[in-house]
């Protein structure tokens, strides 16, 4: 039988915008940027327009890790990822009642070997905090803010490509920003995506949704509780063997009756590590206790913020 093991890294960091040499050293430490490394960058300056358009408020962040990074061609496209080479993930993402308030949980599935690992606090210059899990450098594939907003993502399970901006980063940009579900979706809406992504959605206030984006446009399900590796229609696509309509279905019979231990079961949990679509972690975000708790098969981590 093969045997496999993958190491995990809680890191707690400083606020990046007045510490970018740390967080430089960080993001070569656990990303691998020859991956999502540009083919034909575009300019510097054309990089900050569609910032300064799109994301203004991350600009200042953007222009110090840019000024602690080294000279390379692509250096700005690649911290903006923007138009970068896409990657496919799994997922699994359902909203719990089962606590007397909503939270959200979600499992990873991706390649064993092409997931950090990490899971990142981060204070923010206004007193605010981002925990979550960190992919591209500086962005999240799943975290929650002080604000009490929960953000986990899908693959939307149609593989093509359009002009725009990469998952983690967007997810940044919510938990940086937004308070709330609707606040999120304004945000969402105004942003060109790259990929075909689900998005949910869940605040402090309860409120929940699942955002359907692509490069096409975004659209919102402010009923729908769940969401695996599909959109409204399903897409003839690899990850039908996924069994992406099965666990959809499964969580949508459930209907919010669902734990992390469902999550670690047949048929939500992935156990396909050859075929790069493992079950990674587990996560449950709790918007009003703010704790963010990991589960593994063989153990688990809670975090908590107070």
């Amino acid at each position: 039988m093969e045997s496999l093991m993958k190491h995990f890294w809680f890191k707690r960091l400083p606020i990046l915008r007045w510490n970018a040499a740390t967080w430089v050293s960080h993001m070569e430490q656990y990303w691998n940027t020859d991956l999502f490394r540009p083919q034909d960058a575009i300019s510097t300056h054309e990089v900050r327009l569609l910032l300064d358009q799109f994301m203004p408020e991350l600009l200042p962040e953007f222009e110090s890790l840019l000024s602690a990074s080294p000279d390379v061609t692509g250096q700005a496209q690649l911290l903006a990822m923007y138009n970068l080479p896409p990657f496919f993930s799994g997922c699994s993402n359902s909203i719990s009642h089962r606590s007397g308030h909503p939270t959200l949980i979600r499992n990873y599935d991706f390649g064993i070997d092409e997931f950090s690992g990490v899971f990142r606090y981060e204070p923010l210059p206004d007193g605010g905090w981002i925990i979550g899990s960190a992919e591209g450098g500086w962005g999240y594939l799943d975290g929650l803010n002080h604000q009490g907003l929960a953000v986990a993502i899908t693959f939307g399970g149609n593989f093509k490509v359009g002009n725009g901006f990469s998952i983690p980063l967007i997810v940044r940009y919510l938990l940086t920003t937004s308070k709330t579900v609707s606040e999120a979706l304004e945000r969402l809406r105004a942003i060109p995506h790259r990929l075909y992504q689900n998005i949910s959605l869940l605040d402090r206030e309860g409120r929940y949704s699942v955002v359907y984006t692509s490069p096409e446009g975004v659209s919102a399900d402010h009923a729908l509780i769940c969401c695996t590796n599909h959109q409204r229609h399903m897409e003839n696509s690899a990850h039908v063997e996924h069994r992406t309509v099965e666990r959809f279905d499964h969580l949508f019979r459930m209907a919010g009756a669902v734990s992390p231990e469902d999550f670690l079961e047949d048929p939500l949990y992935n156990r396909q590590f050859s075929e790069h679509f493992g079950t990674l972690y587990t996560v449950e975000i709790d918007p009003i206790s703010r704790t963010v708790h990991y589960r593994w098969p063989e153990g688990e981590a809670v975090v908590y913020l107070i």
